[in-house]
Order: structure tokens, then sequence, then C-alpha cells
């Protein structure tokens, strides 16, 4: 018999560490990919969503039985997602060297032009940082519904607001990424 998400974490609570792993098997992908959308990094996305299942295990108590498990699970996955992010930020950049030789191998003949790629770096580079500097609850919003492709209802209920929030801050931040990228499309 498969537990439900509440009564695992009813469990969780309880301290039943064989809580765990049902509720991570049901909802990692999930977690996963909502801090891969934020950190844009595979190993700092498998971070965040390890850190997400530890505090849920830690803050059991704290979850509320009228709720539901997943839009739980996301906020706290969007907050570490941000946390991490911001943390990040904060440190230097490094460079990578290229790799001794005549050319780079990671660059083939068989992909896009160099021009292409440069260009098309470019483009997703300004993409990114228009979305980092969009504010925190408009870059969540924004976020969660076009790489997580949630609903509203959903966003609303994993973040803790109200339909009409969700989507007025979707809405502030498509503009604000319009008028930021205009110059791009042109």
């Amino acid at each position: 018999m498969q537990l439900s998400d509440a009564e695992l974490m009813r469990r969780l609570a309880r301290g039943d560490r064989d809580a765990l792993a049902p509720l991570m098997e049901r909802h990692y992908r999930r977690v996963y990919r909502i801090a891969l959308a934020y950190l844009r990094s595979p190993e700092d996305a498998l971070d965040a969503a390890q850190e997400t299942f530890v505090k849920a295990f830690v803050h059991a108590k704290r979850w509320d039985a009228g709720t539901e498990v997943l839009p739980w699970l996301t906020r706290i996955a969007t907050n570490q997602a941000i946390d991490q992010y911001r943390r990040a930020r904060r440190r230097t950049t490094r460079f990578e060297p290229l790799e001794e030789g005549d050319h780079d191998e990671r660059i083939s003949a068989e992909g896009p032009s160099p021009e292409r790629r440069v260009l098309g770096g470019e483009v997703g580079q300004r993409i990114r940082h228009a979305v980092d500097g969009l504010p925190e609850p408009q870059r969540a919003v924004f976020v969660l519904r076009h790489y997580e492709e949630m609903s509203l209802e959903e966003i609303g209920r994993s973040l803790g607001l109200r339909l009409g929030t969700v989507k007025s801050s979707l809405h502030r931040a498509v503009r604000r990424l319009r008028d930021r990228l205009a110059e791009v499309h042109a």
C-alpha cells in the first residue's frame, strides 16, 4: 500500500526517516527542475534539491496538515534556489582557461558557426541577465510559469500568493522582460 504525501509528512513530523525516501521519489524531479531553472547549473540544482528535502525533514513539524505537500516543497525549493543564487552572485566569477593546442575540442565544426554561437550566447546571456534582474516575487512567478509550466493556481499555492497577485506579478515580469530585451529582438 502506497502512503499519501500527507501521511508521509505526518511520519516525518514524528521523526520517521523512512518516510523521506518515498516523498523524494515522488517529487525529486520537480524540485530539481525548479532549482535548475533558477540556478542553471546541474550541480548547484542537485545541491538545492537535496537541501530542500533535508529542510523538509527538519521542518516537517511546520507543515500545515490542511495544505498539499507539493506546493510546500515547491516553496522550500524556490527559497533554497534563491538563497543559493544570491550567495553565488556574491562570490567572484571564475574563468575556465581554454585547453592547450591549436583549438578547443569543445568547439566542433558540426555545430553552429562561431559567429552564430557567440550571438546565441550573447542573447542567452541577455535573457538570463534580464530574468535575474526581475524583483524576487516576479522572478519566482515567471520561472515557475515559464520554466516549470505550472498553472497560475499551482504557483499561488506554492508561493502562498493569491491568484490576482500571481497574475499581476507575471504580467509585470513579462512587461519588464519585453522592455529590457527590446533591443535583442531588433
